[in-house]
């Protein structure tokens, strides 16, 4: 038979790739049949030169190819083929790599091994995990977008001796125990059996015994061994055991077994109780749950709730710590109709021994209880529910469960596997060089059901994701229960060396996982900052009620000015300033930039209101007129962003905040972000005034509300507000500068000030809730939009440019932009009228593609339970138009979901005849407004929000997410209900890129799409 090769007419779509690195560049094959190699091939790129080397490696690797050959008298470019001196037999049905080294320049196809290429009996291997490249000549393993380097063989059929497994492989038994069957291979050659083959058995994982290594095949050809399963110590899930069967003239092939640990205990809080009402409802969702405590360590691998007869739809067991952080979680299938229900969770909870957890289940009608049955405690083994006189907790559906009624069972339960567990100790979230080994290794600790540290469990790294290697691969803990390796951060060949995930196992315990990103090559300013040492100490931990309160002297400043800021301190003392810079920093939040050391304050002025009752024109203006306390000197090297001036009054402790934007005036960021300082004024009623009734004295809001007064959102009274820098746009800002964005940062006072700033950026973003916008700033974006060029728009907002603002100098000096007027009438009698811009014929969706329609208000956030860990949930963002350019690498199809993204107000398209042309509708969500505006076209669905975008004439990129709290699929950062999706990570940097701004330190698994 002709020589049989896996490619034919594939070309690739890169012949000429570079990143100025050597490579081994390779790829997995099989035959359906044995036979021989007789040839290697590959695709050499025009500008590749240098000596290369064809390879064929076993499909498990090694220190040595199975053979090499030198490539001779080859062309410029195209394929090139090398017979081997010697033929190479290979198996049926059995993985090999072939592999050449690159020393430049190669060809690739990404994503074009991720399904099966086949011809003839040859095909490649769909694993997700083909496409391998490594160090030059050395056995490539790393993958990246199952990537076609054009390795390629040259194969025939023939008869070759082969050995083939004719029993026991696939069995299960006891850690520790002999396999009931033993391990039989067959030595053939053209079928006839061959008598008198050394076989080798060698264990290659698990830590087992074989007897005996070595066997000699009798007159039928075979030759078997006896596997005792390998015993891991604190081991709590099945073992995966391997034996190689292995004669070097003809082959190998693998065993696989399963050891199950022996005398795991596995443990839940209820056993025989029944609830005295089975199906309660009084016609409201809830999250119902119960806190329990074990007294030894162990993972949570499943979750139970008893179902009512009468429920119905879906639900989610979580697992939460006891001040509200969400450990896990995980959605029921294949529920019956009622009693109890177990679902296992993808990747279990490790606890600690004698600590405090919450289970929850959330009901949508019906559910089961008996009242008091937790006022005393519940006890199985080592685990129990907890007697505080608090326990069977309930809350809003989806959100952390706090409150309680009569020490209620609700019935949610866990299942408790006891037994050791392996944790992270250091080393993640690191960044390195390229080709350099990280500054910290990567360390974790096994410890055993008591929380002691195990000793001599063997620790395995591998690197998962992304390129690199490790010292060491397999570490056995020492007396501390450590064991640690260093990464090595390598090369993606043409691709983003950026992320790398290194995951530590415990064999029988479990696994955990390392991220480190790598230095981009030019680093951009954002990338330069984030790796500086971070804190969370901007966190307040101890809000002030009024003992201490600041304001600044403007919104913003330029880097290299100076900004003052005024203090007032309810009694006169010291106080202190902590200046700190906002962004990701590894996950900690916050950078501290500046600090005063110890100043002296006083009560300032009271502050002005013009709300007296007699006065027919009053606007219950709130205004102060305090004088400088300390000045921030921000410095030219000072980058630009969202800061925090962190107030300390040292009499009481107690801490409150001034929040400003550093700008960088002269910066040509890819994006600019846009900080909704009009909104946070809006809604600020310090001094009991602000644009809203409700939380006005006497429900009387104020038309005019002043910059020159403290934020009541930085006090004890009013932190818990959404309309805070704290809630949407922190989280959006961590997820941009984790990703390494190139972001400058303003507020909607420097366009008004200066609307030409837009316009040095290639995309402006507004996030979260931007709901008040001047006249100047709505021409200032659509003109930018409308350009040339033109600068893209991205709304990760909602209910925004809603309301038109005025501004106006301060009554205090005559300083502009210090005052906004929204009358939200056309009582107002300067024109335009503040009032909706929808009712001063500019409607929202001629500039975003769709506009507020409603919002849920109720049941939907939490800030008042834990203001630093608040919980959050929302309507799903259901796809409509999965086939969008917006989705793309997502895996989602219509009708798929991203959980919760939808709230706590949304947008939606509707037909007043003002959206876009070419407007694409990307979701198509479900809500259940408890609040809807009546200034809508007639028959609009009040029940939907919509995700869209559309491209003006100028060729502008416009999207819109719909959602005010969308971003939350991006970043947690804090909050107690994780939101977060890799799909919704995905979106976000297929929408930037199409704008023309790319991340330069993507997270692993992320596909950066080639910028337009």
């Amino acid at each position: 038979m002709a020589n049989q090769t896996i490619f034919t007419t594939q070309t690739p779509s890169n012949p000429d790739a570079t990143d100025g690195t050597a490579y081994e560049l390779g790829m997995k094959f099989q035959s359906s049949a044995a036979g021989q190699i007789t040839a290697i091939r590959y695709w050499k790129s025009p500008s590749e030169t240098g000596s290369h080397i064809g390879k064929v490696w076993a499909g498990t690797g090694g220190a040595n190819p199975l053979v090499t050959v030198t490539f001779a008298n080859e062309t410029a470019s195209g394929w090139q083929e090398q017979a081997l001196t010697t033929p190479l037999n290979i198996q049926a049905n059995t993985t090999y790599v072939v592999s050449v080294n690159t020393n430049n320049h190669f060809a690739m196809t990404t994503d074009a091994l991720a399904t099966e290429v086949t011809n003839g009996n040859l095909s490649s291997v769909a694993d997700n995990n083909n496409g391998v490249f490594g160090n030059a000549g050395s056995f490539p393993n790393n993958s990246y977008r199952n990537s076609n380097y054009f390795r390629d063989v040259g194969f025939v059929v023939t008869t070759i001796p082969t050995i083939t497994k004719t029993g026991g492989d696939n069995q299960t038994g006891t850690a520790g125990a002999a396999l009931t069957n033993p391990l039989v291979v067959n030595i053939e050659n053209g079928g006839n059996p061959q008598a008198g083959v050394t076989v080798n058995f060698t264990v290659t994982a698990g830590g087992g015994s074989v007897s005996p290594v070595s066997a000699v095949t009798n007159a039928s050809g075979q030759a078997s061994t006896v596997l005792t399963l390998g015993a891991a110590s604190g081991a709590i899930i099945p073992i995966s055991n391997t034996v190689n069967a292995s004669v070097p003239s003809i082959g190998t092939v693998t065993f696989n077994a399963t050891a199950n640990p022996a005398g795991v205990t596995v443990v839940s809080v209820f056993t025989n109780q029944t609830p005295s009402n089975a199906n309660v409802s009084d016609n409201a969702t809830y999250e119902l749950g119960m806190k329990f405590t074990s007294t030894k360590a162990g993972q949570i691998t499943g979750i139970r709730f008893w179902k009512a007869a009468s429920e119905t739809g879906s639900h989610i067991g979580k697992i939460w710590s006891s001040n509200g952080t969400l450990l896990g979680s995980v959605t029921f299938a294949n529920e019956t109709a009622s009693g109890w229900q177990t679902q296992a969770l993808s990747t279990p909870v490790n606890i600690d021994p004698n600590t405090t957890y919450v289970v929850s289940v959330n009901v949508n009608s019906f559910f089961a209880l008996t009242y008091d049955v937790l006022a005393s405690t519940i006890t199985n083994g080592a685990i129990s529910s907890v007697a505080d006189g608090n326990n069977g907790v309930y809350g809003n559906i989806n959100a952390f469960p706090t409150n309680s009624y009569r020490n209620t069972n609700y019935f949610r339960d866990v299942v408790l596997v006891i037994g050791s567990t392996i944790n992270k100790v250091s080393g993640d979230n690191q960044s390195g060089k390229v080709g350099t080994a990280l500054q910290n290794p990567l360390v974790v600790r096994v410890e055993d059901g008591n929380n002691n540290p195990q000793s001599g469990a063997t620790v395995t790294f591998t690197v998962t994701q992304g390129a690199g290697t490790v010292s060491n691969a397999s570490v056995v803990t020492g007396s501390d229960g450590q064991a640690s390796t260093t990464l090595t951060l390598g090369n993606i060949p043409s691709g983003p060396n950026s992320a790398v995930i290194v995951t530590a196992t415990a064999a029988g315990i479990g696994s955990t996982t390392f991220s480190a990103k790598s230095a981009p090559a030019n680093a951009n300013a954002i990338y330069l900052e984030n790796i500086k040492t971070g804190t969370n100490n901007w966190v307040i931990t101890n809000y002030a009620l009024d003992e201490i309160t600041g304001y600044a002297a403007a919104t913003s400043v330029n880097k290299g000015a100076s900004l003052p800021i005024k203090v007032s301190l309810k009694q006169s003392g010291s106080f202190q300033v902590e200046v700190y810079r906002l962004g990701y920093y590894g996950g900690l939040g916050g950078r501290l930039v500046s600090s005063s050391g110890s100043l002296t304050g006083n009560t300032q002025p009271a502050c002005t209101v013009d709300d007296d009752p007699n006065n027919p024109n009053r606007t219950n203006l709130v205004e102060c007129n305090w004088s400088d306390s300390y000045t921030i000197a921000v410095g030219s090297d000072w980058t630009s962003g969202l800061y925090i001036a962190k107030l300390i009054d040292q009499a009481s402790g107690k801490q409150s905040a001034i929040w400003f934007v550093v700008r960088d005036d002269s910066n040509n960021s890819d994006i600019v972000f846009q900080s909704s300082f009009t909104t946070f004024q809006a809604y600020n009623s310090l001094g009991q005034y602000s644009l809203y009734a409700w939380n006005s004295l006497n429900g009387q809001k104020a038309i005019k509300v002043s910059f020159d007064r403290p934020f009541i959102q930085t006090t004890s009274k009013g932190a818990w507000y959404f309309d805070s820098m704290l809630r949407f746009e922190r989280h959006m800002v961590r997820w941009l500068e984790s990703q390494s964005y190139d972001v400058n940062y303003i507020t909607n006072l420097d366009v008004q000030a200066n609307p030409q700033i837009i316009r040095q950026h290639k995309v402006f973003i507004s996030v979260g809730h931007d709901e008040y916008w001047s006249m100047q700033e709505r021409d200032a974006v659509e003109q930018a939009r409308d350009a040339n060029p033109p600068v893209n728009l991205a709304f990760f907002s909602s209910n925004t440019a809603y309301w038109h603002i005025r501004f106006g100098n301060s009554t205090n000096g005559g300083q502009a932009n210090r005052i906004m007027t929204c009358y939200k009438s056309n009582a107002d009698p300067t024109s335009p009228a503040t009032n909706k811009f929808r009712l001063i014929n500019r409607p929202e969706n001629a500039l975003l593609g769709v506009m507020y329609t409603g919002d849920r208000s109720d049941g939907l956030y939490d800030t008042t339970t834990n203001i630093n860990s608040p919980s959050y949930s929302g309507f799903d963002h259901v796809v409509s138009k999965s086939d969008d350019l917006y989705y793309a690498n997502t895996g989602l199809t219509n009708g798929s979901k991203l959980t919760g993204l939808v709230g706590f107000e949304w947008d939606a398209n509707v037909n007043n005849g003002a959206a876009p042309s070419g407007l694409v509708i990307l979701s198509q969500s479900t809500v259940v407004p408890s609040n809807t505006d009546p200034d809508v076209p007639p028959g609009t669905n009040y029940s939907v929000s919509n995700a869209v975008r559309y491209t003006a004439s100028s060729g502008a990129k416009v999207f819109s997410t719909g959602s005010n709290q969308w971003m939350f699929g991006l970043d947690n950062g804090g909050n107690s209900t994780n939101l977060t999706d890799p799909r919704a990570k995905q979106i976000a940097v297929n929408v930037f890129a199409d704008m023309g701004a790319l991340p330069q330190t993507p997270d692993a698994g992320i596909i950066v799409p080639t910028s337009p």
